[in-house]
């Protein structure tokens, strides 16, 4: 794993990532995925849910990393604005930092407008250990 976190230098760019939204919850209890609902809130149409946006976000981590991101990933996610079904997103992950333990990323997904919707702050370490503590020094 220590060869995986060496092919990885500090301010890398990832490969972006693209993907039409797709809002598969519309007819689900959460009444906000709802075009008619989440109009009536304000909202432009109903909302792409945040489980569908952060699988968006972690393709490029998985695409980068496979299946060692699965055991060895951890992140924070923050939803800042909605996306909406047909959306055009475009998810850019840099490399943040990197230590002998591991590699920090920054994910945000945008918009058709170019607005950053929703984040995630990941880390991959080389070693798991049973606390989450570690997480903190990455995050800050």
């Amino acid at each position: 794993m220590a060869a995986l976190t060496a092919t990885f230098t500090a301010g890398q760019s990832l490969p972006p990532h693209r993907v039409r939204a797709h809002n598969g919850s519309e007819a689900s209890e959460n009444k906000i995925h709802d075009d008619a609902v989440a109009r009536q809130y304000g909202f432009a149409g109903g909302l792409v849910p945040g489980v569908t946006d952060y699988a968006y976000m972690t393709r490029p981590l998985i695409e980068a990393l496979g299946l060692e991101w699965l055991e060895h990933g951890r992140l924070s996610a923050r939803f800042l604005k909605p996306i909406y079904e047909g959306d055009d997103v475009t998810v850019e992950t840099k490399v943040t930092s990197i230590s002998a333990s591991g590699v920090a990323f920054d994910v945000t997904a945008f918009n058709s407008a170019g607005e950053p919707c929703a984040g995630l702050a990941g880390v991959y370490r080389v070693d798991q250990p049973d606390d989450l503590e570690w997480i903190a020094g990455f995050l800050d």
